[in-house]
């Protein structure tokens, strides 16, 4: 699905993107940019998936892949090995 798409949708429930912004607390251009996929912010594009009733990863299909990274996921992996009975 393709910006316009996106925004038709939303305009035809009454939704513009300023509305999407002052109702999660973000910035015009955060919503802008999610419709347009320049950024992933996941809550947004989250909100904007339940609106127009698709799932995020039916409208930004290569964007919002899980990615492991950072302490919980270093805490994840370490869990896991533990449970296997491995050492890092």
């Amino acid at each position: 699905m393709d910006a316009i798409d996106i925004i038709y949708r939303l305009r035809r429930l009454g939704k513009n993107q300023a509305q999407i912004a002052r109702e999660l607390g973000v910035s015009g251009g955060v919503v802008n940019n999610v419709i347009h996929d320049r950024i992933t912010a996941h809550a947004v594009a989250s909100y904007i998936a339940r609106l127009i009733g698709c799932t995020v990863a039916e409208i930004w299909p290569n964007r919002y892949i899980f990615k492991a990274r950072g302490t919980v996921a270093k805490q994840c992996i370490a869990q896991m090995s533990h449970d296997k009975g491995e050492t890092l």
